[in-house]
């Protein structure tokens, strides 16, 4: 195996030996005649000076520092461990350093080469890694003596307690490739969360509005939307983009922002829909679609228009208490016929409507069995927002309980609520 070790340096590594109950050097220093004693090194000085690093650019300097005042005349040094999402090793001291093809398994000496211009050469995997690959490698110049058997024994006990302080780093949040992925989603999520709108406490039409998204995953492709189209109108729409993850969340992001976009235009819902729809051939990625409901409260005329294009039903709950559907007659998901159109159905607003818009996996919790009339649990959700004091926060408290207990296993959840003043 040939691989540059520094800039300039390249080493051939000729031979492993492994040992069952024996370390390597225990048996590489049995084979050379000589007793595998404790390394002549200070092991336990050297991992004291390297002491508890913050970072593993931290613990790449000490080591080096380290193993700078352990061993004279060095060409280079460096600890190596996998870096970014894909994984790929490289050097942490000095990320010019040259890349191995693969981390050595067993502790290697390499004789120096004069001729070819490198000093002889010692490499140790690091020990006790459960979620990475990594080693230290150290070169000592041309001119300087020989690295012993006796030499590599030492670093390979220096690796070990190296192994243990790098453990710890990655716990208090060193950047392995998977704590690397993991932050990455979690600022992703925090992302996303972001684009989605707070409720709105003042608007036009005095209506108070609630919202709740909860991924399955770290993102999702559940959305909603309201904007205060001024004069007492109000625009609000949820969907679900099908999948979970971060396709579904790209796909989310281009949906919800180019739904923002038509409702500045003063569009009726019907024809949001289309033109969302319009938008779309061509750039739906693996036969996926989206499942859009579009709300105009009107509140100077006193109405509600609703356009669906292949989503759950609303709920909409009267003063009285009584709890209906809307928007039965559906157009197709979006993304599923280029040519599709939306019908508006208008609905009267009354003082102390409470609608609820939500995803699929809201009703799928409710689901159970079935009565005639329901629809992935509606009629088992419509009895829970029929039971409910009429009150928006206190039905948005029953069904996110039911969220919380059904937490392993679900589907994203998104959560829109509207009040009407009395």
């Amino acid at each position: 195996m040939v691989y540059p070790v520094f800039p300039g340096c390249w080493v051939s590594i000729s031979k492993t030996i492994e040992g069952s109950e024996r370390t390597p050097t225990s048996i590489l220093l049995e084979s050379a005649g000589l007793p595998s004693a404790p390394a002549a090194i200070p092991v336990q000085q050297a991992l004291a000076a390297i002491g508890e690093p913050e970072t593993l650019r931290e613990l790449a300097q000490r080591l080096v520092t380290t193993l700078s005042m352990l061993w004279s005349d060095l060409a280079g040094a460096d600890l190596f461990l996998p870096q970014g999402p894909a994984g790929e090793l490289r050097g942490l001291y000095d990320p010019a350093t040259g890349r191995p093809p693969t981390p050595p398994s067993t502790p290697h000496l390499v004789a120096g080469d004069a001729g070819r211009g490198f000093g002889s050469t010692m490499s140790v995997p690091l020990d006790g890694a459960e979620t990475w690959a990594g080693f230290i490698i150290v070169q000592r110049r041309a001119s300087a003596p020989e690295l012993t058997l006796r030499d590599l024994d030492g670093l390979t006990q220096l690796a070990r307690g190296v192994s243990a302080i790098l453990a710890r780093v990655q716990a208090r949040g060193g950047q392995s490739a998977a704590l690397w992925q993991q932050n990455d989603l979690a600022s992703a999520r925090e992302m996303q969360r972001m684009f989605l709108p707070r409720p709105l406490e003042q608007n036009s039409a005095g209506v108070r509005v609630l919202a709740e998204y909860l991924p399955a995953f770290a993102v999702g492709g559940d959305f909603y939307d309201f904007i205060d189209l001024g004069g007492g109108r109000l625009l609000a729409a949820i969907g679900d983009v099908s999948g979970k993850g971060v396709t579904a969340a790209l796909m989310m992001s281009r949906i919800s922002s180019e739904l923002r976009r038509l409702a500045a235009e003063g569009t009726a819902p019907g024809q949001i829909l289309a033109r969302l729809n319009g938008s779309l051939p061509g750039r739906m990625q693996d036969d996926r679609f989206v499942t859009v409901v579009c709300v105009l409260l009107d509140l100077p005329n006193k109405r509600w228009v609703v356009a669906n294009a292949g989503h759950v039903v609303p709920l909409l709950r009267r003063a009285s208490g009584t709890v209906t559907g809307l928007a039965y007659a559906s157009g197709p998901p979006i993304g599923m016929m280029p040519e599709a159109t939306f019908e508006d159905e208008v609905f009267p607003a009354e003082p102390g409507d409470i609608l609820l818009l939500a995803t699929d996996g809201v009703f799928e919790l409710f689901a159970g069995h079935r009565r005639p009339c329901s629809t992935m649990g509606q009629c088992r959700l419509a009895d829970v927002v029929q039971g409910a004091p009429h009150d928006l926060g206190e039905i948005h408290k029953k069904i996110l309980s039911a969220v919380e207990s059904h937490a392993p296993g679900r589907d994203d959840v998104a959560l829109l609520g509207l009040e009407l003043p009395v």
